[in-house]
């Protein structure tokens, strides 16, 4: 089964989700121009950054991490968690990533990175975020609070943290990056609803089809993620996310004959693969060809790594839209995440 793909783009979705992911190109630039002007604390001898963050603030951290990964001068991890790592002190950058800014774990990190005397920046659009940064002095990229929905938020919260980082000297120049990587948002904006718009033919082709996504390298691995999180919460499906050459080390073999029926594989391809990526991928796509899994390719725009991150993750996030769309399902709410907090504050 395929799913028909209504014209409208914004039909089901009350909210307006796409046309504020669609926004991303100049939240991206605004983003960035805040993070500049946010003063936070010069530390070109800074030996690693930290993004603390959830969910969607979280993607920021893994898209910047992955765009500058063969340039950056040290580590750059995200910490999904409450803690920080070990290796966290006066010399270490700590981002703390919420839209909202009330993210209990990114909460926790921050005054665990503020008692470790780490250097401290802020991106959220207020919340006890804001309010806990102020008190502490800590440096805070104010973002606009006008989004429907945090998840929405990706370009802005990617381009206040690269900003904050530029101004800090522990990045190396990316004003050019950015301005590549926000045309090549504007670019899939201005495609997805138009005349052969990829991401309604990705959503149309999944159909019921549970979504598995593949991809390589450190871009790749950043937008499959994202990906497989933009059908969770956007398509209200599961969905899977992993790389070459890691999965060529275990999941080929549960791929085994017949059991590919019911899932759909989409491959993320971008600039700057490994050498060894197309041949694997055809060694890879004969060796479970029995299981009767389909597969078909989607491609990064832009130059920039922080371009091809983007624009993959856009092209994800606007096709879960279009897929909730095609089956009638709101891709606003999700109450699955708000219940498991009313537990959890509870005691349930």
């Amino acid at each position: 089964m395929r799913v028909p793909i209504d014209d409208a783009a914004t039909v089901g979705d009350p909210s307006g989700l796409l046309d504020a992911y669609l926004e991303g190109g100049p939240r991206l630039r605004a983003g960035y121009g805040a993070g500049r002007a946010a003063g936070p604390r010069r530390m070109p001898d800074a030996r690693s950054v930290a993004f603390c963050a959830m969910g969607g603030s979280a993607a920021a951290g893994d898209a910047i991490a992955a765009a500058l990964e063969r340039r950056a001068t040290m580590p750059m991890v995200t910490v999904r968690d409450y803690v920080l790592p070990a290796f966290c002190d006066e010399r270490s950058v700590v981002v703390c990533l919420s839209y909202s800014g009330n993210t209990e774990e990114t909460l926790s990190a921050f005054e665990e990175a503020v008692a470790r005397r780490c250097s401290v920046v802020a991106v959220c659009s207020g919340g006890a975020l804001a309010e806990r940064a102020a008190e502490a002095g800590v440096p805070t990229v104010e973002l606009p609070g006008d989004l429907p929905h945090p998840r929405a938020a990706l370009g802005s919260l990617v381009g206040g943290a690269l900003g904050a980082l530029a101004a800090a000297g522990v990045l190396p120049p990316v004003d050019g990056e950015v301005a590549d990587a926000a045309g090549a948002l504007e670019e899939v904006a201005v495609a997805v609803g138009g005349a052969g718009d990829e991401a309604a033919a990705v959503a149309g082709w999944v159909g019921d089809r549970v979504p598995v996504v593949w991809s390589s390298g450190a871009v790749g691995a950043a937008a499959a993620w994202r990906w497989k999180a933009a059908f969770n919460e956007n398509a209200k499906v599961p969905a899977f996310a992993s790389v070459l050459p890691e999965l060529d080390h275990h999941e080929i073999v549960g791929w085994s004959a017949g059991a590919g029926r019911g899932f759909a594989v989409v491959i993320l391809r971008h600039a700057g693969e490994h050498p060894t990526v197309p041949a694997r991928l055809r060694a890879t796509i004969d060796a479970v060809r029995a299981s009767g899994l389909e597969h078909r390719e989607v491609r990064a725009v832009g130059r920039s790594g922080l371009a091809q991150v983007l624009s993959l993750m856009l092209l994800g996030d606007a096709a879960s839209v279009r897929h909730a769309v095609a089956r009638g399902v709101d891709p606003g709410p999700i109450d699955a995440i708000a219940d498991v907090k009313r537990r959890i504050a509870g005691g349930a």
